[in-house]
């Protein structure tokens, strides 16, 4: 009976957010930064994402986070359906929740930092029951492991469970979430934040208990582990398959994840040197981000995983040396993906992909935002923000509102 409440009370939400739509805009797109110089407060800034619309790629609200100054850095990668907006300064400890029933005025109905013994929450992601699951890297120290927390929607505690293996040689830190409830699972992969160590393992959970049930290390390859720091996961359409990568650039296969021997097969390797960070899985097509800053290559590389032990390099888009891609998120249709990221240009704008599902071709939307003589995309760069913020800005977590549906509902 509680399912059923929850569920009719986020079915009114999202009426009520499509009865406050301020302008002839369906679409929005959510940026979570911080002051380039940590002086500011961190905030969510609100983008016109209908490309249809007259003030598409064009600034609309700006909603500051006032109580911590620091590292803006996740938000779920898609909006949850209560449409609460979590958000973490990383490096101060530190969550924001906003509510988006009006989309253009976002507000902040909570807040918290540590959740004891739990600290430095990193990813969020909703459950089936509506509720969000986060990661937190650490409890009271950087030498301690950390764990998963459930928490309700809107941010209040619930349970906990521990990521400490029964080997407590095994260094983990909590780091992306892949969800997969025909099988009761949760998978969850190990990258270190702090950078105090490197991960070569990943966790599955049971999804309705919470318990840990196995600690799974990365297959040998010629004798010897070749990547490290298992980085974002997705679950693959068939609801059972998980792939992931490591920031080392693997990717990685996850099957079995329901039995009590799962198994982890190497079927690609993106580039030798650079690095590479938050993936989007649309149907068969696995869209990864990869970076380097010693002169390797930048940009997004297009995956066919129809056979995912197999998959087949379809596009890439080379992004040049100043533009090196770290967060993507899709919109509601896949279409349009948003990138935030780093290096010279990608710290100065937030830009807009088109991505064709037929043809699987990637390309930089030119009408987004006002651009500069690199190019186009949304500047961050400005002087000024709405709300009294100056100075230039950093961006990282962007979603989209109305939200995509998560890998594990398509």
């Amino acid at each position: 009976m509680k399912h059923i409440f929850l569920k009719l009370f986020l079915v009114l939400i999202l009426i009520s957010c499509n009865k406050n739509i301020s302008n002839d805009s369906d679409q929005y797109l959510y940026v979570w930064m911080h002051d380039i110089g940590f002086e500011d407060p961190n905030f969510l800034a609100v983008i016109d994402a209908d490309d249809e619309s007259r003030t598409y790629g064009k600034l609309l609200n700006t909603i500051p986070a006032t109580k911590t100054v620091g590292m803006a850095h996740h938000t779920p990668l898609f909006l949850p359906s209560s449409g609460m907006i979590f958000a973490n300064d990383f490096h101060n400890s530190h969550t924001y929740v906003y509510e988006s029933s009006n989309p253009v005025k976002p507000k902040i109905i909570n807040d918290f930092n540590k959740i004891e013994p739990y600290s430095f929450p990193h990813s969020y992601s909703e459950l089936p029951n509506g509720n969000i699951l986060t990661t937190f890297q650490t409890k009271k120290g950087l030498e301690t492991v950390g764990g998963i927390v459930e928490l309700d929607y809107k941010g209040e505690y619930l349970r906990a469970s521990d990521a400490q293996p029964l080997d407590e040689t095994i260094f983990m830190r909590p780091y992306g979430i892949v969800l997969v409830p025909e099988h009761n699972r949760i998978v969850t992969t190990n990258y270190d934040m702090h950078e105090t160590d490197n991960g070569y393992h990943i966790q599955i959970w049971n999804m309705e208990s919470l318990e840990l049930l196995s600690t799974v290390k990365l297959p040998n390859v010629n004798g010897m582990i070749n990547d490290q720091n298992p980085f974002e996961g997705r679950l693959l359409t068939d609801g059972t398959t998980v792939m992931f990568q490591t920031f080392s650039c693997g990717l990685f296969v996850l099957d079995g994840v329901e039995t009590l021997n799962p198994n982890i097969t190497k079927v690609f390797k993106f580039a030798d040197k650079p690095f590479c960070s938050v993936p989007v899985r649309l149907e068969n097509y696995w869209i990864q981000t990869v970076a380097s800053d010693s002169g390797g290559f930048n940009g997004l590389v297009v995956l066919d995983i129809s056979d995912p032990y197999n998959p087949v390099e379809t596009y890439r888009l080379n992004t040049g040396e100043d533009i090196g891609p770290h967060w993507l998120s899709p919109n509601v249709t896949g279409n349009k993906i948003v990138m935030t990221g780093f290096f010279k240009e990608l710290e100065k704008k937030v830009l807009m992909l088109n991505f064709d599902s037929k043809s699987g071709e990637l390309s930089i939307d030119d009408k987004f935002g006002i651009g500069n003589q690199s190019g186009a995309g949304f500047m961050i760069d400005r002087e000024e923000w709405p709300h009294g913020g100056k100075g230039p800005a950093m961006a990282h977590g962007a979603i989209f509102w109305p939200s995509a549906p998560p890998d594990w509902k398509n």
